[in-house]
C-alpha cells in the first residue's frame, strides 16, 4: 500500500485533529479507542475497536453473537501483538 502524507498542527493543548478523510479510509468512527507509542522519532496509532452495545436481560441473535466472538478475538490478537 502506498504511503500518503498527511500535515496535520499540534495546537496549544497538545491535540492533533486526524483528517477526516484519513479516518473514513481507516474506518475510525466517534467512540473508537487507540493505543498510541513512540518506535523512534515516529508516532504509531493502532485503533481499538468500539466497545459492544450488548444490554443483559436482551435476546441476543446468532449474528450479533459471532460479531461479538469476533470482535472479542480480534482484541485479544491485537493484545498479544502489542505486548
Amino acid at each position: 500500500m502506498a504511503r500518503k502524507k498527511f500535515i496535520v498542527r499540534i495546537d496549544k493543548d497538545g491535540s492533533v485533529r486526524l483528517p477526516r478523510t484519513l479516518l473514513k479510509e481507516l474506518g475510525v468512527e466517534a467512540g473508537t479507542y487507540a493505543v498510541i507509542y513512540r518506535e523512534g522519532s515516529a508516532l504509531v496509532i493502532r485503533f481499538k475497536a468500539k466497545r459492544s452495545s450488548l444490554r443483559l436481560g436482551r435476546q441476543v441473535t446468532t449474528e450479533e453473537m459471532e460479531l461479538l466472538i469476533r470482535e472479542a478475538l480480534d482484541e485479544l490478537v491485537a493484545a498479544r501483538w502489542e505486548s
